[in-house]
């Protein structure tokens, strides 16, 4: 008698499922989980930043005031936009599932929350803020704040000296390098070319966890998976190049003056909301809407600082 197949045996066996979904689309970017964010009241927010001082003078005795200028300002308007999807799921889908312990409602709903918590994060490094897009640190960041034009440039001690320099909202103090995982790596190796170590720091996240980061001059180094490294010289765009930048700046404080946030209307959540639509007209289907109202904002121009063209 032939021994029983495995193909036979199968008929009569099940094979037993991890619950859940493993998750293995990742980016990493841990600065998103530190980013602040901020309500606010009306179609936008509006921020005032200093053009030009009153001018004033020195005076001898008996002298004539002549120091008469105004000072003059510069109005930012910032509006949010919308991050959407929909969840749709078959509902004799829903009722088989549910049969066996399975919410396929529930799966479709995160997977939608980490798509749109994706778009924000790479809206938040590349966007051009036209349209629907989000505001980003590629197209908010002032040209006053660009280190030394280069049309290429291996990073450098000197640079990101040059870059930190740049800082000036909370009188010189910086909360954050930001830059590819490339650029991270040739960071440690001129690091290693000094025959030291990377000096670290454990930062403890939004989320609770803690992630232990480089650190250059007392800043964290934060990677950030999103940034183009396609970018072409200066920064003028984010593709059609080969290479990246490093940004440094400070998170906003809650005083709307210093650095950057994320933005949402007062009276929504300031994350991602979940909006039960109910069934399809035309089809037997029940529909659950994940959306944010956000932008991104940098409330200072002196808040962050860019330094392009790394080619390493």
């Amino acid at each position: 008698m032939a021994t029983q197949t495995l193909v036979e045996a199968k008929k009569l066996i099940n094979n037993e499922i991890v619950e859940g979904i493993v998750e293995d689309i990742i980016t990493i970017n841990p600065i998103f989980n530190l980013l602040p964010f901020t309500s606010f009241t009306g179609q936008a927010i509006v921020v005032n930043r200093e053009n030009a001082l009153g001018d004033s003078q020195k005076l001898a005795v008996g002298g004539t005031i002549t120091a008469k200028a105004a000072d003059t300002r510069t109005q930012y308007t910032f509006t949010p936009t919308t991050i959407i999807g929909d969840a749709e799921v078959n509902k004799l889908v829903l009722a088989t599932s549910q049969s066996d312990g399975v919410d396929e409602m529930a799966i479709a709903i995160r997977s939608k929350a980490k798509s749109i918590s994706r778009s924000f994060q790479q809206g938040m490094a590349t966007d051009d803020g036209s349209g629907a897009n989000m505001n980003s640190l590629d197209s908010l960041v002032d040209a006053s704040q660009y280190t030394a034009a280069s049309a290429g440039q291996a990073l450098s001690f000197a640079l990101l000296d040059q870059l930190l320099q740049l800082v000036t909202a909370k009188n010189g103090a910086v909360d954050f390098l930001m830059m590819p995982a490339r650029t991270v790596n040739s960071y440690r190796a001129l690091v290693r070319a000094l025959g030291g170590t990377t000096e670290d720091t454990l930062v403890t996240l939004g989320d609770g966890t803690e992630m232990r980061l480089p650190v250059y001059n007392g800043v964290p180094i934060f990677r950030n998976d999103y940034m183009s490294i396609v970018e072409t010289a200066n920064g003028a765009a984010v593709t059609g190049g080969a290479l990246s930048s490093v940004y440094a700046g400070c998170f906003d404080d809650g005083s709307r003056k210093v650095g950057i946030a994320g933005i949402y209307p007062a009276g929504t959540s300031a994350g991602i909301m979940v909006e039960p639509i109910g069934a399809k007209e035309l089809k037997d289907e029940d529909i659950t809407r994940i959306k944010w109202y956000t932008n991104f904002v940098i409330f200072n121009r002196r808040g962050v600082a860019r330094l392009p063209s790394i080619n390493n």
